[in-house]
């Protein structure tokens, strides 16, 4: 049977995970309130138009996208084909729209537009295109020098690996605090407060090198960005921002206390300190850009304390349990894993929930799991998941019934002053502790690499955006024979066409030596656009990176000449993504 007081502890954790999940409900209604929804910035259109040939000089390029956007200063350029700048000042964006001024007169030519900005979910989002004046000419590989865009991927993978100590930081320190305030009795130290304070400073210091490190992408202008006139004031009046007030006021609430009485001010302020810092992490990333916002921060709040209490309370309870029994203490130790055990099955509850809402959010269905890279992460932070819930299956239906019935009986033998438990059953309680205190830790590691998980799927491309398409093939009749068009991939940005032409019988149609394409979408009003593809093989025509932009449903007009007095056209439609 087991003690009065375990049974206490089981009803006293159970009333605080609903607690924590009432209080986690009101403040995601507050922040919800506060923060409109918001969703990925996509270019819908420009003009002058992508590959158009233009009889006059513009004054302007103008860009339109689906929402508002920040852009950061020389976030425009555009080159001519020399690759000289003929963007004349700076570039101003208004709500969703962003126009850069073009110097009076431009020559004859073909230039290259390259811009970047900052879409809502605080994701650098950059592009490139061309137009001409008059007549075409030569740009290749000015597009890929505007910005460099290739440097950003190293300060990608630093940014990362910042967000990852951030969380372990800010989850780590906070949980510990958070759970030592049931844990604890008046008379103890905090917890492993060492630990806590090295964990709030980490966090500190990686919020500091994170706003280097985004200065740097929203420029692409490297790590010294951040010293620009301006830079700053643009990361900072990004999500970020304020992410970073609420961290630095929660930490700096954590950090303070470590060490002190946990009593009176100090506990207040502790407390409130590590419910604010983790619940930062929803006010940047993917959340403010999803179209259930709601929905989206409600889960994300419920998912980020909860997982705060997961983590750090493991590192409290293990502390606690090896602290009470070298003191003697095998019932309060035992209390302490009942209590915790309890915890961490509401916590578990509130991780999964609300782990599950933001998936349906964020992958949209099956096969996006398995074709992209956000959904293989995604499974792969759930395989782990399921490690440390069968490890804690492990620990609360077998281990801790073994180390309270042993407590139980050490307390019972000094009552009864008959010096404990015999040999053997000493043996077996030891080994359950020894046992209980080993799979705390592997749960607690196991965790780690959860919470860099998550950090990584934070800097990746939702799966519902990323699902990429397989190639898209469409057939129709030429003339007397017919003609298979392949788009890969089908998704807006670099797409290659291969053309397959075959004659009345089936066979390659190997007469023409040129054909001619044009696209257009009808739906934004774009085109036509001139292209010529390459001959690859007999009546076998390819187009290489040509570039379709905007997702939709885009025509393709094919012309061919048999003779030279002969002109066949045939028009496909294909979607793009």
């Amino acid at each position: 049977m087991r003690p009065p007081r375990y049974r206490r502890a089981r009803a006293a954790s159970f009333a605080l995970a609903a607690l924590l999940l009432g209080l986690l409900g009101g403040l995601a209604g507050a922040l919800v309130d506060a923060s409109p929804a918001a969703a990925h910035a996509e270019l819908l259109s420009t003009d002058p138009g992508d590959g158009v040939v233009l009889d006059e000089a513009p004054d302007a390029v103008t860009f339109q996208f689906s929402e508002g956007v920040d852009l950061q200063p020389d976030g425009v350029r555009v080159l001519d084909d020399r690759g000289r700048r003929v963007d004349r000042g700076q570039a101003e964006a208004s709500g969703s729209s962003v126009t850069a001024p073009l110097d009076d007169a431009l020559a004859q030519g073909t230039y290259v537009v390259a811009w970047r900005v900052v879409s809502a979910d605080g994701h650098p989002v950059r592009g490139s295109y061309t137009f001409s004046v008059g007549r075409e000419s030569d740009v290749s590989g000015l597009a890929g020098d505007a910005f460099a865009a290739g440097g950003d991927r190293p300060i990608e993978v630093g940014a990362a690996v910042l967000r990852v100590l951030a969380y372990l930081g800010v989850l780590g320190s906070c949980g510990v605090v958070l759970v030592s305030a049931v844990l604890r009795r008046p008379d103890e130290p905090t917890p492993v407060a060492r630990w806590v304070g090295a964990g709030a400073v980490i966090a500190l210091v990686s919020l500091v090198l994170q706003a280097v490190a985004l200065g740097a992408l929203a420029t692409g202008e490297g790590l010294t960005a951040i010293t620009t006139p301006g830079v700053l004031g643009l990361v900072l009046a990004d999500g970020f921002g304020p992410a970073a007030v609420v961290a630095l006021a929660g930490l700096l609430g954590v950090l303070i206390t470590t060490g002190l009485p946990f009593e009176g001010p100090a506990r207040v302020v502790a407390l409130t300190g590590a419910v604010l810092a983790p619940l930062s992490f929803a006010l940047t990333g993917h959340t403010r850009s999803m179209d259930s916002a709601a929905i989206g921060y409600s889960a994300d709040l419920v998912h980020l304390l909860a997982a705060a209490v997961w983590f750090g309370g493991l590192g409290a309870v293990t502390a606690t349990v090896l602290r009470r029994r070298r003191a003697g203490d095998p019932m309060g130790a035992a209390e302490a894993v009942a209590t915790f055990s309890g915890i961490a099955a509401g916590a578990a509850a509130a991780v999964i929930v609300a782990g599950t809402t933001l998936a349906w959010i964020e992958v949209g269905g099956l096969e996006a799991l398995t074709s992209t890279t956000y959904g293989r992460l995604l499974l792969a932070k759930v395989a782990a998941v399921a490690v440390v819930l069968g490890l804690a299956a492990w620990n609360r239906f077998r281990l801790l019934p073994l180390v309270a019935r042993d407590a139980l009986d050490r307390t019972e033998g000094d009552l009864d002053g008959e010096g404990g438990v015999d040999g053997d059953g000493a043996a077996t309680g030891a080994a359950a502790w020894r046992s209980l205190v080993r799979t705390l830790r592997v749960e607690g590691a196991v965790l780690v690499a959860v919470l860099a998980l998550t950090g990584v799927l934070v800097n990746v491309t939702p799966a519902k955006q990323a699902v990429v398409p397989g190639p898209v093939t469409v057939t129709t009749e030429l003339g007397e024979g017919s003609v298979d068009v392949t788009i890969d991939p089908a998704r807006a940005g670099r797409n290659d066409l291969h053309l397959y032409l075959f004659d009345a019988e089936g066979r390659p149609d190997d007469r023409y030596d040129a054909v001619a394409l044009q696209l257009r979408l009808p739906e934004q009003d774009l085109g036509p656009f001139d292209r010529e593809p390459v001959r690859a093989g007999p009546g076998h025509f390819q187009l290489v990176g040509t570039d379709l932009t905007l997702s939709g449903e885009w025509e393709l007009t094919i012309v061919v000449k048999p003779d030279r007095f002969t002109e066949t056209k045939a028009t496909v439609t294909f979607d793009v993504r």
